[in-house]
């Protein structure tokens, strides 16, 4: 496979010219570019662009088509705030068919990595055709503390509420446990959302990031508890190429519809900085 990468600063004369690149990505990834330690964090300016686009087709019985998108834009305020905006989506079909839709929307604004403690706030719009999720919308607010921020290192926790709607149906349900009513499923709920968020250096070449939300319904189900994981190591190899190690996993014990309670990936690729 072949990868390219692009982090653009731009300003108010070029905002609009906007540069895509192929790039391979998981979609449940939370990690931003934003949040890495890397020598292009030092050119900030008022914006920040990214985007990547990779497109496969393979000819069997019928087509197999991949289309996957990745964007970012991140808004510098002169209060030190910074306005974070991400959108990813994959979409597979196979003919007419299509195998699979899963993306997600997501806007904060927070503090810059400037304040010790500080609020921000969020809102998310997510689907995934192969689990049945139709879509899960939310919103809410988080108490975010610097425990840390070296030169090359950071450590950031936070706790905060969130409320979400969600529909499902069954289409991701195993046929062996459907249930004789197969109807639309709806839910809304306050959540406890709290993270462990942390990106260094280990050499000039080579940085990691890592975050983890521990998410726990408001309600007699309070144990049930909802955990992500994302983790990612990056080698820069010469000043072109670099390569990256990426890891995932997601729990979660209460469920709409009863699908699978675990899921992970790993992937591993190559990139070309531009």
């Amino acid at each position: 496979m072949f990868y390219k990468f692009v982090k653009i600063p731009v300003n108010r004369l070029n905002l609009f010219l906007l540069c895509f690149c192929f790039i391979w990505n998981k979609l449940d990834a939370q990690i931003l570019n934003i949040d890495r330690e890397f020598a292009a964090d030092s050119l900030r300016k008022n914006w920040d662009f990214c985007g990547g686009i990779n497109f496969s087709s393979d000819k069997q019985k019928k087509n197999i088509l991949n289309l996957n998108t990745s964007l970012e834009f991140d808004r510098f305020f002169k209060n030190k705030h910074v306005l974070l905006g991400m959108f990813k989506n994959d979409l597979v079909y196979s003919g007419m068919s299509k195998i699979q839709n899963e993306g997600m929307l997501h806007i904060r604004y927070r503090d810059n990595d400037q304040r010790k403690f500080s609020t921000e706030l969020y809102a998310q719009y997510q689907w995934n055709g192969a689990w049945g999720m139709e879509y899960r919308y939310l919103y809410g607010s988080n108490l975010r503390f610097k425990l840390f921020d070296k030169n090359k290192s950071d450590f950031y926790a936070g706790i905060g509420l969130f409320h979400e709607n969600e529909r499902w149906n069954y289409s991701g349900v195993a046929d062996d446990v459907l249930a004789q009513n197969t109807s639309k499923k709806e839910r809304q709920m306050f959540r406890l959302n709290t993270y462990l968020k942390s990106s260094f250096k280990l050499s000039k070449s080579v940085d990691c990031s890592i975050v983890s939300y521990l998410q726990m319904p408001v309600n007699s189900n309070f144990k049930n508890l909802r955990w992500f994981l994302d983790a990612n190591v990056y080698y820069r190899a010469t000043d072109k190429f670099s390569f990256f190690v990426h890891w995932d996993h997601f729990s979660d014990a209460y469920r709409v519809v009863p699908i699978q309670t675990f899921y992970y990936s790993y992937s591993t690729g190559l990139m070309v900085n531009l």
